[in-house]
């Protein structure tokens, strides 16, 4: 038995020393050495490295895929493929010698029960080797199968619905690095259509490192010139350098790019928005609320595109009366929506607009919007154009916490030919009265809002009148806004009663009654009269009882409300009964 187990002790030392240089394996170093050409051995050898490292070959799919009208993919197979192709030739392999033997793994088979399978004896079952390289093998093979046959337009059908919901960047950058199909499906030029990206995150009071931002602008100008060629809508927030190096790359490399938005930068130049303008015959929509751009550029942009600007957002400054000249002269004839902001810390000067010039101007606007903006009327001059109205504007802004000037004829010469208008935000204006409102030539007004939420106590509010806005619109009303409004008891009882009159159910879905006097009567009326009524804000009002002055959010919500406030009722009318 000793002799055995030395000779295997000698064999497994000699495999595993070097070679000392004498034997066969010395006279073939000397061979090689001599010759300086690899031997038979050397060769195989090199041969199993290269084979080890190269990438399985992929197998063609037995499918193509067709786009359909619909907005479907079709899966359809090949058949017949196969035939027409007659099968390719493998060179045979040589004869190698035979693989090292992997260790055998014990599998144990096991009934329902959790317990040993038993033979018809009622001996255990024997235990079945099982290769663990062979399991290995075909887990990998269904893993890289899965991986190859997934078609690449299914893949980029599902990534353009995560781009929807989350956005191209960094999203699509990180499915790249996931595999090269995946790389493949990611570089579509239609998942990279509306990109918003933002500047690096570094902590307050420090600033990048020129490296960091290096690489931040290289990293920029190959998405630009790889990935943007169908980009339509990019936006850049809080950039505060090297806007004017993206914008140029934009022009350059994106013509189809109908919206840009600017929010939070610095630095834009007047070279940079007239090289937009030039090179981006589609842009239509420019959004620069909140970034520091000189009113020059704005100026010299409108004057090169402004035939074709549809929307403009823009944030007030104290030279912002050169672009609303810019704007009344009709450099954008064919502008649809006009969106003007304040900062938080307001300018001390306020807005002054000439109304006739811009209903001349922009006589396709539908939106306007003047967000918390001390504005007045411009006093027109002789030769002002005769107002036309806005014949073709749905949604009307002025709302403010501070202070305005809207009163009843400013919003009458505004609204004077807007049959169309939907939605009218009046929040602050103190100055407009139901009676000016219900003179107001629009049939179909969909959302009104009338909050006062001001901190200011010494305004002289009207206490009667909303019954003539909800008996004007009760038909077609959806939203209605009447917080902190002095109107009486009665007055309210009447406004909403208009909303139970009618062959038709009321369209309302949203009320705001904040601080108003209403009643428990009142309200309960309101709900029955209203079945599509989803939201309800009671908050700060006087004359509900206690633990219903809240806000109300769903159906169930609101008639749960309504059955409290029944039962309220009927205390009450019992404790009158009994007192």
């Amino acid at each position: 038995m000793e002799e055995p187990r030395r000779a295997e002790n000698l064999r497994e030392a000699g495999a595993s020393s070097k070679p000392s240089g004498t034997g066969q394996n010395a006279s073939k170093k000397q061979s090689t050495k001599a010759t300086g050409k690899p031997g038979p051995g050397d060769a195989s050898k090199a041969s199993k490295r290269k084979a080890a490292f190269k990438a399985p070959r992929r197998v063609s799919p037995d499918y193509f895929v067709h786009e359909t009208d619909n907005d479907m993919l079709l899966i359809i197979a090949n058949i017949g493929d196969g035939q027409d192709h007659p099968p390719r030739k493998v060179a045979k392999r040589k004869h190698q010698a035979p693989a090292k033997k992997q260790p055998l793994q014990c599998v144990q088979r096991t009934g329902m029960a959790g317990g040993r399978k038993r033979e018809k004896g009622g001996a255990p079952a024997a235990k079945e080797p099982v290769s663990r390289g062979r399991a290995e093998e075909s887990g990998e093979a269904a893993g890289a199968s899965w991986g190859e046959r997934l078609p690449v337009e299914i893949l980029v059908r599902i990534f353009q619905s995560l781009v929807a919901s989350e956005g191209a960047v960094p999203l699509l950058c990180r499915v790249a690095c996931v595999c090269r199909l995946w790389y493949g499906a990611a570089s579509n030029p239609l998942l990279w259509q509306k990109v918003s990206i933002g500047f690096c995150w570094v902590e307050p009071g420090k600033k990048q490192p020129p490296q960091t931002e290096k690489r931040i602008l290289s990293t920029m100008e190959w998405l630009v010139l790889n990935r943007f060629s169908l980009l339509r809508d990019f936006a850049l927030c809080h950039w505060k350098s090297h806007v004017p190096v993206v914008l140029q790359a934009l022009a350059e490399s994106c013509p189809l790019l109908l919206s840009l938005k600017l929010t939070h930068c610095s630095g834009v130049t007047t070279k940079s928005l007239s090289a937009l303008a030039e090179r981006c015959p589609r842009l239509e929509s420019l959004n620069l609320q909140n970034s520091q751009v000189d009113s020059s550029a704005v100026v010299s942009f409108l004057e090169a595109a402004g035939s074709r600007i549809r929307q403009l957002w823009l944030t007030y400054s104290s030279r912002m009366n050169a672009i609303i000249t810019t704007l009344s002269s009709g450099c954008c004839l064919g502008l649809r929506l006009l969106e003007v902001n304040t900062e938080i810390k307001q300018s001390s000067q306020h807005l002054q607009l000439s109304v006739e010039q811009l209903q001349a101007a922009c006589q396709q606007l539908q939106v306007l919007r003047l967000l918390n903006v001390i504005w007045s009327v411009k006093p027109s001059s002789r030769s002002a154009p005769t107002a036309l109205g806005f014949p073709h504007l749905e949604e009307l802004c002025l709302a403010t916490t501070s202070y305005s000037f809207v009163s009843d004829s400013i919003l009458q010469k505004i609204l004077q030919a807007s049959t169309r208008l939907r939605v009218l935000d009046l929040r602050g204006c103190f100055r407009v009265t139901p009676k000016g409102l219900q003179e107001l030539p629009c049939p179909d007004l969909e959302q009104l809002y009338l909050g006062l939420y001001c901190s200011d106590n010494h305004l002289l509010l009207p206490s009667v009148g909303s019954h003539l806005l909800t008996w004007k619109w009760h038909h077609s009303l959806q939203e209605l806004d009447l917080a902190g409004q002095s109107f009486s008891e009665h007055d309210l009882e009447c406004a909403m009663a208009a909303f139970g009159q009618g062959s038709s159910r009321a369209a309302l879905r949203s009320l705001i009654l904040t601080g108003t006097k209403v009643t428990v009567s009142t309200v309960s009326a309101l709900i029955i009269s209203c079945p599509a009524l989803s939201y309800l804000n009671l908050s700060s009002c006087r004359y509900l009882p206690r633990g219903m002055k809240r806000v109300y959010r769903g159906q169930a919500d609101i008639r749960q409300c309504l059955s409290k406030l029944l039962a309220s009722a009927d205390e009450l009318a019992a404790a009158q009964d009994m007192s």
